[in-house]
């Protein structure tokens, strides 16, 4: 049995802003809790992808003979690089909630210049972006762990096989109520271990595609964002800050969503 892990900083328990000290150790921690939990359940194989920053956050020297791991900035599909078909069942550990989302842990959308994206009509974060990407490929999504933020907006998005954990409840961007580290990490590995054992249950995240394939709608924090982000080759301007795009598939959703976080990250040096 294979599994894929995408492991980011914001959803991680014990950790309430970006300048704290020590960010890869809560990190690092997290991830072994659901590492060791799948290997209880007799997972042979596990990929991790750095998911944070420039993805330089999880030592290599800490992981298990057994665990690959993709390291580093940029990747094509960045959060869920080297996720195949070939994966029994992917975990998303330390996400969060999407830009906008009220007590949300640090909350944004891959960026800190995207506020909004939707697909065919449907708000997504990073969780349900990823989660598409997954699917498409067959793999289910059978654990997340985060925020309660998260919690509260991914829950009814995911079928009811995938398992959450609860890692914190934010008080506003950079406060939150965090929850005891080794209670929150003993959850993480009972529940993985869980649902290891029963991949072949579990089921995938997906959305129909329209005719012409999927929908995007990105809304920009500011127009000179946008500016940037329109330069996209195919790209649709619908207002200031709202851009759209129809992508054939999940694959190019992320590739998408990717290039117009780098894009329109150039804004800021604009603005300086």
């Amino acid at each position: 049995m294979k599994l894929f892990i995408s492991v980011d900083m914001e959803g991680i328990s014990g950790l309430a802003n970006w300048q704290e000290a020590e960010i890869s150790k809560h990190m690092e921690g997290d991830l072994l809790a659901a590492i060791e939990g799948a290997l209880e359940a007799g997972v042979e194989y596990i990929l991790v992808a750095d998911s944070h920053g420039r993805g330089m956050n999880i030592r290599p020297e800490i992981l298990p003979d057994n665990v690959d791991l993709y390291r580093g900035y940029p990747r094509p599909f960045y959060m869920v690089e080297g996720l195949t078909s070939d994966f029994d069942l992917a975990f998303f550990i330390g996400y969060h909630a999407p830009a906008g989302f009220y007590t949300g842990q640090m909350d944004h959308t891959f960026s800190t210049t995207l506020y909004r994206v939707t697909v065919n009509g449907e708000e997504f974060g990073e969780a349900e972006l990823n989660g598409l990407f997954a699917g498409s490929h067959g793999v289910p999504v059978g654990l997340i762990t985060g925020d309660r933020a998260l919690f509260e907006f991914s829950r009814n998005k995911f079928p009811e096989t995938t398992e959450f954990v609860v890692t914190k409840e934010g008080v506003s961007k950079y406060s939150a109520k965090l929850y005891p580290v080794r209670r929150v990490r003993e959850e993480i590995r009972e529940k993985a271990k869980i649902v290891a054992s029963k991949a072949s249950e579990l089921k995938i995240f997906s959305r129909e595609k329209q005719e012409e394939g999927y929908t995007v709608e990105i809304e920009l924090v500011d127009t000179l964002s946008a500016d940037f982000a329109s330069l996209m080759p195919g790209m649709e301007r619908l207002s200031g800050r709202k851009l759209k795009y129809r992508a054939k598939s999940a694959d190019e959703i992320l590739k998408l969503i990717n290039s117009v976080s780098i894009l329109s990250s150039a804004s800021r040096f604009m603005n300086h």
